[in-house]
Order: structure tokens, then sequence, then C-alpha cells
């Protein structure tokens, strides 16, 4: 699928679907910010989100903790039903975040990603780079095809 179909399913009115990937090509990296412009939706800046939800003063993301995952998926929760200018957001950098997780957790981040957040008002495109392949393994772009977009915007 491509991003601007992605996109506009994401934005189907009564849609159930709230969330789903990206795999960027590696080309685009560092140019969210115009590129989300492009597509018409807000880029945002995982890293910075949920560095805001740290307490202050924190010197460790806690997302190496036994739960770790279930911060991160507390943080989409949040971005997807806070307001924004616009409905839907590109969430870029999450890779970043992901990789401070054990794999089995990222599988667990996933599941309750692209399964646990229906009905959002504001639509969230997770970003991971085409080569985040350990991200985002094999058997889950399997299950999900539906909410994978792939490949350049035009």
């Amino acid at each position: 699928m491509r991003i601007e179909s992605l996109r506009d399913e994401l934005r189907q009115p009564g849609a159930r679907i709230g969330v789903g990937v990206w795999l960027m090509p590696m080309a685009y990296l560092g140019r969210e910010e115009a590129i989300a412009a492009r597509l018409d939706v807000q880029a945002m800046d995982a890293r910075q989100a949920y560095l805001a939800t740290r307490p202050h003063g924190a010197s460790f993301s806690g997302l190496t903790q036994v739960d770790g995952y279930q911060k991160l998926v507390a943080l989409l929760r949040s971005l997807a039903h806070s307001q924004y200018h616009r409905n839907c957001l590109l969430v870029h950098t999450l890779d970043l975040l992901l990789l401070a997780l054990e794999a089995s957790e990222r599988a667990q981040f996933w599941r309750d990603a692209l399964q646990g957040l229906p009905y959002p008002p504001t639509k969230l495109i997770l970003v991971i780079p085409e080569k985040g392949t350990d991200l985002l393994p094999f058997p889950l772009r399997r299950r999900y095809p539906a909410l994978i977009a792939e490949g350049p915007y035009d």
C-alpha cells in the first residue's frame, strides 16, 4: 500500500483503524516536517513527545524496564486523543524509542498499537525506516498488511 492510500484509509469517516505504519524510504529521513506538509498531515517527533511525559530531571527513559512498551503505548494513546492542527499525525523518530525495548516487548507494543486504539479522533502514521526490519519484523508485516504503507509518496 502507498502512504497516500494509508492516510486516506485512516481518515475515512467512521474508520475503526486509528494507527498505521509507513516503512519510510531512507532518503526521506530528516525531512519528516516537509513530507508531512506535502501529505497534509502534522509531523510529531516521538522522542520529544515522550521526553515531555517524563518527570522533570529524569535521567533515564524508563523504556528498558519490564513494562517499557506500555509507556510507548500510553504515549500513542495520548497523541491519538489530543487535538492538533490536523486530524492525522506523522509520528517520526519512534524507531529510536523502540530500540530501547527487548524484541518480545516490541511485539507487544505493535500488538497494542495496531489493535488497541480504535476510533481515535487523531489518526497516527508511525514512521519506521524501511530498513528497520528488527523494529517491525516480517511476521508482523504479514499479519497487518492493510495497516502498512511502503515506498515513496507522490
